[in-house]
């Protein structure tokens, strides 16, 4: 019957696919022939195919798993993990019913907004193409603070320090020294903030690795003649929040510390 078909090249492709995920490096195309008893050149169109689409990756005559697969992968594993965030943003804004409240996740080289949500709003704001700043926000320091040197060279071709972050740094060392503090401490509170009326504040999520997973972040307006030491208030709150969030983003993974 018509409805019980399987389409054939879907799921040569997906075998091709398995095939290569369980090889040591990679294979050549007449490994993969061989492998499969396929006609060459109908192995050579389904590889170029899943190229096409970045599941296979192809350099030097060797075809691997692509970047694609991999993104596949953490999707499924970010899920779960982003239930756990979008609970702690909950939490965080019931102890902080004045202040903006968020949830950042470091993705493809940019401080990806996850989960934003403002005072009396019930609705929390989804994203998947929102980024925050990387120097002109609490949440994206932090990101640059556990950034490794290749993710923090991709940051500086997609954000030059000279165009966006001079004005605020000034020089790259004030910069440095300040992320320094940031891995010192444990959370951010930008050195542009202070005596202003709107305040930044972010608390990184690490892996047991010292991964940088997400930031919680919040941000709120000081009143004229305000005495309470509000960022004490937020900090605590913050740090109850990021125990809320697993360090892990495997699958089944549970907040444990």
């Amino acid at each position: 019957m018509p409805g019980n078909e399987l389409v054939q090249s879907l799921g040569r492709g997906l075998d091709l696919l398995r095939l290569l995920a369980e090889s040591n490096g990679g294979m050549r195309l007449a490994d993969v022939v061989a492998a499969t008893q396929l006609k060459r050149p109908t192995v050579h169109n389904l590889l170029r195919t899943l190229a096409s689409r970045e599941f296979v990756a192809h350099e030097d005559g060797i075809y691997r798993i692509g970047p694609a697969v991999h993104m596949l992968a953490a999707e499924a594993a970010s899920g779960v993990f982003l239930q756990h965030a979008e609970a702690a943003v909950r939490h965080l804004a019931a102890l902080l019913p004045d202040a903006i409240v968020s949830f950042c996740e470091p993705v493809g080289g940019e401080v990806l907004v996850r989960f934003h949500l403002f005072p009396s709003r019930m609705l929390m704001q989804r994203s998947s193409s929102a980024v925050f700043s990387p120097y002109q926000t609490a949440s994206g320091l932090a990101f640059l603070a556990y950034a490794d040197p290749e993710t923090r060279q991709s940051v500086q071709m997609r954000h030059p320090f000279e165009v966006e972050a001079i004005q605020v740094w000034q020089t790259e060392t004030r910069l440095e020294k300040f992320l320094k503090e940031i891995r010192a401490k444990g959370y951010v509170l930008p050195p542009f903030c202070v005596g202003s009326k709107f305040r930044l504040a972010a608390w990184p999520n690490l892996s047991a690795e010292g991964k940088l997973l997400g930031v919680l972040g919040a941000a709120w307006h000081v009143a004229p003649g305000a005495t309470e030491d509000y960022t004490t208030k937020v900090l605590t709150a913050l740090r109850e929040a990021a125990h809320r969030v697993p360090a892990s983003k495997q699958v089944g993974e549970k907040p444990t510390r």
